[in-house]
């Protein structure tokens, strides 16, 4: 009994992810995205995608400078649809960010999604980390490499 209790718990935010555009983008130009998949698979983490990041991701990965990697947008796209649990979000998105209103989507996603966790590298989203966490209290923002530690992620 005590069991499906600490599952059901588990279940409410410590599994549950939202990574930033830039994270998936990392994932993909190292060509590490099938450790995350698998990483995600062994630790049965909920990932969570919208429509705004994947519109993102597909923008970014048309930047001059990211297109030598060769990441087709819609195997990207294909991807993380695959590895994460898709959700609509609800609009109009509130202001969470005041540097940077393209990514409160991100903000939003984890709060209607009850994430416990954030993953970026966005300095906007990493410079509110500590007043986002304050005001929603189970919510954490975490860095890529925060977030790799928290699991074993081999090479």
């Amino acid at each position: 009994m005590k069991q499906g209790i600490t599952r059901r718990k588990r279940r409410m935010r410590i599994d549950k992810f939202v990574l930033d555009c830039n994270i998936w983008i990392s994932y993909l130009i190292t060509k590490r995205h099938e450790k995350l998949a698998e990483m995600i698979n062994e630790n049965e983490l909920i990932v969570y995608s919208c429509d705004e990041l994947l519109n993102e991701i597909t923008k970014v990965l048309m930047y001059p400078h990211l297109t030598k990697y060769n990441i087709s947008p819609i195997f990207a796209a294909a991807y993380i649809k695959d590895v994460t649990l898709h959700q609509e979000l609800i609009h109009p998105i509130k202001r969470y960010l005041p540097n940077d209103e393209n990514d409160d989507y991100l903000i939003a996603l984890a709060l209607q999604t009850s994430s416990g966790f954030i993953t970026s590298g966005d300095t906007d989203i990493l410079s509110e980390k500590e007043n986002l966490e304050k005001k929603y209290k189970k919510l954490k923002i975490l860095t890529k490499k925060e977030f790799e530690e928290m699991f074993v992620l081999g090479d």
